[in-house]
């Protein structure tokens, strides 16, 4: 090798170790930056060139530098940010939910049991004017905790609504953000053939808040730009190109839309992940059921008590006064469709202020639709003029099978005005009877928990017996009875129901967080497994600084050698 030669090699390795110190200097730097993946550099030779018959190198290279990545680790990291998003989310509703369906001293469970406890209390003077007084307060105070509870449940879908809002005007900044990086990687890589390490980072750390929030997945083009879509499948960012997510408010509720140039897609449960499909499934889901389960209970109260409240007489000696305000409408639970005949012949037991009547809806071997069913109660309730005349049943204003916005039916039954209490009449119904393949109609009422209240206001007007004979207090004790009476789907009493309703919560609420724990274990041991193979340890960077020095240090001496050198030959040709 010629000293021509040496000195090259030397210039090579000093500026070669040179770009080392300053990468490793790169990487100490960014030990606590999110995301950062420790850089490397790659070194090669130059092509040896022959020399007689020796082949000799020129030198060191800086052929690239390399981002430390393990594929694996990084897909196991978004489908744990995935699930842990999911769980995450579901944390402070459910919270907010164990408080309103509490399992302490004072809850609707309590109020129900004081209430039939003050019925209780009239039974043993029902004259009494302290325990008429106290029978209207207890009814008072748990149609309040009814509406209280109704009102909190709807304030935690509000607040879910609120916090999904909140949250669009980030994603769609964060998936413009990763276009703006595929356009950059993309001009880098395909332009230099050098990787764009620290876009990719940056791109990374983007890509696993999006997993967290919205589940979205993720595919690499051979370009280097990275494809990102929603779980089912519809696309948020193509190349380049950014799509928007939009939060339409309908009412109180909020929906999200993905607008395609100028066409809208609705985004379903099934193309939300992460946290937003767990706050969903909480909003739309659990609180619903808790919601619809509420109604009922609510509304299994009022025809109960009512029922039993119409038949007997106030102080007054008047009788068909309802205790509760009665429901301005009886729904039946969803149907699927309306034109199957679901429902087999049989009697059905209206009860209309206290008067109890029977309609046959035909043979049991026969086969009718909730529009049948309908259509029987309202010819019962119109009568005929005959022959044989049949007299119309009062109280029901209409009956009908009306159709949901998601395509279901349910049966309505809309009640007349009774002049003689200035308010809706009193019915209950039993459809036991006509149940085949669809279940018996089961009435609630929407939003029933937040309508109930009290129809009665005066103490003397409270029926605690069927007379007004001094110490009648047979309604009283009937009244006190369903304290114990399996009211409820005919399966629970109005306590029971509540403990279901307090158990489904505390079962979904301590499901969360086991599942959370679990996720965040998982992330945690994942991010120690990625920090393991593309995180930065001083230790070794310092080795390599170390390292780094010494080949500088012997470069810059093997220069001054080779200028040493030069200077003797130059000298002897002087």
């Amino acid at each position: 090798m010629s000293l021509s030669g040496a000195l090259n090699a030397a210039k090579t390795s000093l500026f070669t170790n040179q770009k080392g110190i300053e990468i490793t200097g790169n990487n100490i730097s960014n030990v606590n930056t999110p995301g950062y993946s420790r850089q490397k550099l790659m070194l090669s030779d130059f092509p040896s060139l022959s020399f007689g018959n020796l082949f000799v190198g020129q030198g060191v290279k800086a052929s690239g530098i390399a981002r430390e990545y393990d594929i694996f680790v990084a897909e196991q990291l978004l489908d744990k940010s995935r699930l842990l998003g999911a769980e995450d989310a579901k944390q402070t509703p459910l919270a907010e939910l164990e408080r309103v369906f509490n399992v302490g001293e004072e809850n609707l469970a309590t109020e129900i049991d004081r209430f039939f406890d003050s019925w209780q209390e009239l039974s043993a003077n029902p004259s009494g004017q302290v325990e008429r007084d106290m029978v209207l307060q207890r009814g008072e105070i748990l149609a309040k905790q009814f509406n209280t509870i109704a009102r909190d449940l709807d304030t935690v879908s509000t607040n879910i609504n609120s916090t999904i809002k909140s949250e669009v005007d980030s994603i769609n900044l964060k998936l413009q953000q990763i276009a703006d990086l595929n356009n950059r990687i993309q001009a880098i890589e395909t332009g230099t053939g050098q990787s764009a390490n620290s876009f990719r980072d940056t791109r990374d750390v983007l890509l696993q808040e999006l997993t967290f929030t919205l589940g979205v997945q993720s595919f690499e083009e051979r370009g280097g730009a990275v494809n990102v879509q929603l779980p089912g499948g519809l696309p948020l960012i193509q190349g380049s190109s950014a799509l928007e997510l939009q939060a339409i408010e309908t009412g109180a509720d909020i929906s999200l839309q993905l607008k395609i140039g100028e066409a809208t897609f609705a985004i379903k449960d099934k193309n939300l992940g992460g946290k937003f499909a767990g706050l969903m499934e909480i909003r739309d889901e659990l609180i619903p059921t808790l919601k619809q389960d509420l109604d009922y209970t609510a509304y299994q109260m009022v025809q109960e008590v009512n029922s039993i409240h119409e038949q007997g007489e106030g102080l007054d000696g008047l009788s068909g006064r309802p205790f509760f305000q009665n429901p301005g409408r009886h729904e039946s639970q969803a149907y699927p469709t309306n034109d199957f005949a679901g429902f087999k012949g049989g009697d059905i037991k209206i009860t209309v202020d206290g008067e109890e009547y029977i309609i046959n809806l035909g043979l049991a071997t026969d086969q009718f639709s909730l529009e049948d069913v309908a259509s029987a109660i309202n010819v019962a309730r119109d009568g005929s003029a005959g022959p044989p005349v049949i007299p119309g049943i009062p109280g029901i204003g209409s009956a009908s099978a009306r159709e949901l916005g998601d395509g279901g039916f349910v049966l309505d039954i809309l009640p007349a005005y009774n002049p003689a209490t200035k308010g809706n009449s009193s019915i209950s119904m039993d459809m036991s009877a006509i149940r085949d393949s669809y279940e018996a109609p089961k009435f609630s009422m929407p939003s029933m928990s937040n309508l109930i209240a009290m129809a009665l206001k005066d103490p003397s007007k409270v029926a605690a017996g069927s007379s007004s004979a001094p110490g009648d207090n047979t309604k009283a004790l009937e009244i006190t009875a369903l304290k114990d009476k399996k009211a409820v789907n005919g399966e629970d009493t109005f306590v029971g129901f509540y403990a279901k309703m307090a158990a489904r919560v505390g079962i979904e609420a301590s499901q969360n967080r086991l599942e959370r724990a679990g996720a965040q274990d998982a992330l945690t041991q994942l991010n120690n497994m990625r920090d393991g193979v593309a995180g930065v340890s001083l230790e070794e960077e310092m080795i390599a600084l170390i390292k780094y020095q010494r080949g500088f240090e012997a470069s810059a001496r093997m220069l001054s050698i080779v200028d040493e050198m030069m200077e003797t030959i130059i000298s002897i040709k002087r």
